[in-house]
């Protein structure tokens, strides 16, 4: 079974995403607002069964539901609004994620932890310690973002197609990410051969900040 905390917008994307890519056939969407997570998993089940897709998609308010998950998804707590940064969030989501990971002690000490809580690498390494699990059961997912990220200017610039590219961003999942343009390549060729400094100079920054500019347009990140 994979558990998600937080039923919110990032929270149901997650349950439908892993729905659809059938992760698993058991999905527990866990929330402390009473009638939040039933309702998401009544609405996301319709459409599943649209798809004819088997996946079960349950709502809770009782962090005792998820015992025996797999895996459990972080995504409780604030999320950035227009003009902040995501260590703004920091006071604010810490102790959040800590009550969050004293309840997966609890009911789900078997499982893997995914943090999705912002500010990411400060999240995950309070998962990490107030846990008591092993490292390689606390993943943090920002690495991935971020190149999801890079991947789409790389496509835009260059035409390329999504499953041509090769890319890697290292660092924080935060102001000081740095993508690697250098090493990028589309369809085995290396992107400074395909694109100019200045265009390289300009898909680093907007790598690094597209996630400030999706909230001013639209509130918040949901999918990605």
């Amino acid at each position: 079974m994979i558990t998600i905390i937080g039923a919110g917008k990032v929270g149901g994307s997650a349950a439908l995403h892993s729905a659809i890519k059938q992760l698993d056939d058991q999905i527990l969407l866990l929330d402390i607002a009473e009638g939040l997570p039933q309702g998401e998993a009544m609405d996301l089940n319709h459409l599943l069964s649209e798809q004819g897709i088997d996946v079960e998609i349950t709502g809770s308010n009782n962090y005792e539901d998820m015992k025996g998950s797999d895996i459990v998804v972080v995504v409780a707590g604030a999320g950035r609004k227009p003009g902040m940064t995501r260590m703004d969030l920091l006071k604010i989501n810490a102790g959040v994620v800590k009550d969050v990971v004293g309840n997966i002690k609890k009911y789900a000490d078997n499982s893997l932890i995914i943090p999705v809580t912002n500010p990411l690498d400060p999240m995950a390494y309070i998962t990490y310690k107030s846990s008591g699990f092993e490292k390689n059961r606390v993943f943090g997912m920002g690495g991935m973002l971020d190149l999801s990220r890079f991947k789409q200017f790389i496509h835009e610039s260059t035409g390329g197609s999504r499953k041509e590219i090769d890319a890697i961003v290292i660092g924080e999942h935060g102001e000081n990410m740095l993508p690697l343009t250098r090493f990028a390549q589309v369809s085995g060729k290396p992107l400074p051969t395909i694109l100019s400094q200045e265009k390289l100079d300009e898909i680093f920054t907007l790598t690094k900040n597209v996630a400030a500019e999706v909230i001013k347009l639209k509130g918040a990140t949901v999918h990605a």
